[in-house]
């Protein structure tokens, strides 16, 4: 069982990857719901806990969109 920092950090190092991945991005920004974000996740080896996103998610202070959408409005 990962700790809920190490669960942040494996989520940070995707959003990191896809921020220099345009392609992986667009993926991302088309998933319908978060089911859809952690399985592109897992095709390129990253186990994503959804509390993660959640936690992310948190961090952001526009909710209309959905969660993973803020990860590249910064």
């Amino acid at each position: 069982m990962m700790s809920d920092a190490e669960q942040d950090q494996i989520l940070e190092q995707f959003i990191s990857l896809a921020k220099a991945d345009q392609s992986l991005q667009d993926e991302i920004k088309a998933a319908l719901n978060q089911d859809q974000v952690i399985a592109i996740a897992a095709e390129r080896g990253f186990q994503i806990d959804p509390l993660a996103i959640l936690r992310k998610w948190s961090k952001h202070t526009d909710f209309s969109k959905p969660t993973w959408l803020g990860w590249f409005s910064d």
